[in-house]
């Protein structure tokens, strides 16, 4: 039977999965990148300093080489020991350049080592003026020139590379340290997002549930939890259509409780609104999933019953009277007891509008009440121009067949 119980709808059920997807989705986006970010950051460092530092500690390891060089050419000044000590200067050389340039491609470093330059030049000048002075290390008056000028080479050397090997290491330490604070503060900021992220989605839920139970207010009656006549008026146009396409007999009764006015008077309104609870509760157990029962107004009710002839209606019409009349409402009050009276129509294919059903019903059920109650009474509309009971189109369910007790 169509009740309230239909909210929340599979379109607002879609909806709060999509929502959760999307969050979930931008959730593990962030994570990934946020993991990528900092890989690619730690990669890089590492990567541009290593080389950095490695050219720094192959140069520091030719100061003993040019010491022993040196000592070789002073004791025997062969061109062997020539060509050894040229080309450990000339390597001197590049390898100082090389690392100038590989200093020049950060500028923090080039601020830090400029203290350096004079070093470094006076370096340059030092390893130019040993090349130009070793092919005379036959000459005596040049050893000792050439002996201290080698000494000098092998300190200035020690000291500049030392120098800058602590200022890599400190530069790749701030960088880490950098780097770490930057991935914080990004982490940081991304964990923003989705905390405003999973405030907006809780939001839209909110709104969502507001929306949903605003309409099931729109919708619903409030102290039975059925459907109202808004409601009701929009479902029998959309039955009324497909009864019409598929040529099956809708039937519509008006139910009204006998005087519900006296229990109200008597026993109070506590105890009218309890009654109407177990009444509603007791005729929704005797449709169908596919009926449509609802409060129109205090004690009325009505029950739309697609594909259901006169017949099968007149049974189910029978058998609430019956429920109702049995209904223990003892735990309400010792001697209460209510009895049901019903109006009864029947559209064959669905010609008919609501409001002409509901005044055909709201006629059977006048002569119910004019008949003494607790009665079931049937008008049926006129029959459409060109059809006679003969052609009417039989029922296509048996109403009983499909009820849930």
């Amino acid at each position: 039977m169509n009740t309230s119980n239909a909210f929340p709808t599979r379109r607002t059920r879609f909806t709060r999965w999509c929502l959760a997807a999307g969050f979930a989705v931008i959730a593990g986006v962030a994570a990934l990148l946020i993991g990528l970010y900092v890989h690619h950051v730690r990669q890089q460092v590492g990567s541009d300093y290593t080389a950095l530092v490695a050219d720094i500690v192959r140069a520091q390891q030719l100061g003993p080489q040019l010491e022993l060089a040196l000592d070789n050419l002073v004791e025997q000044p062969t061109p062997q020991y020539l060509h050894q000590l040229n080309q450990l200067t000339w390597l001197a050389e590049q390898q100082l350049k090389s690392a100038q340039q590989g200093l020049e491609r950060y500028p923090l470093l080039t601020r830090d080592y400029a203290y350096l330059q004079d070093d470094i030049y006076l370096l340059e000048q030092q390893l130019t003026e040993l090349a130009e002075l070793a092919p005379h290390a036959r000459d005596r008056a040049a050893l000792t020139e050439l002996q201290q000028l080698g000494s000098n080479i092998e300190v200035n050397l020690a000291w500049i590379y030392s120098e800058l090997n602590n200022l890599v290491h400190t530069a790749v330490g701030h960088q880490r340290l950098m780097s770490q604070r930057l991935a914080q503060a990004v982490t940081a900021l991304v964990a923003l997002v989705l905390l405003i992220t999973a405030i907006l989605l809780a939001a839209v839920l909110h709104l969502q549930r507001q929306r949903n139970t605003m309409q099931q207010l729109m919708l619903t009656d409030e102290l039975t939890g059925l459907f109202n006549r808004r409601y009701l008026v929009a479902t029998i146009s959309n039955q009324l259509a497909q009864a019409r396409r598929q040529h099956q007999p809708v039937s519509f009764m008006l139910m009204d409780l006998d005087h519900f006015k006296y229990i109200n008077d008597t026993y109070g309104h506590p105890v009218g609104d309890e009654v109407l609870r177990r009444v509603t509760r007791r005729i929704a157990a005797l449709s169908r999933e596919i009926d449509t029962l609802a409060r129109i107004g205090g004690e009325e009710f009505c029950l739309l019953m697609p594909n259901t002839s006169k017949e099968a209606a007149e049974q189910v019409a029978a058998r609430i009277r019956e429920e109702i009349a049995a209904l223990p409402l003892d735990t309400v009050t010792a001697t209460l007891g209510v009895t049901i009276s019903i109006g009864l129509t029947t559209t064959e294919n669905g010609e008919h509008t609501f409001e002409q059903l509901y005044s055909f019903a709201d006629q059977a059920l006048y002569q119910a009440k004019e008949k003494g109650r607790d009665r079931t009474e049937t008008v049926l509309p006129p029959f459409p121009v060109g059809s006679s009971p003969s052609t009417r189109p039989p029922a296509l369910h048996n109403y009983h067949q499909e009820r849930h007790v």
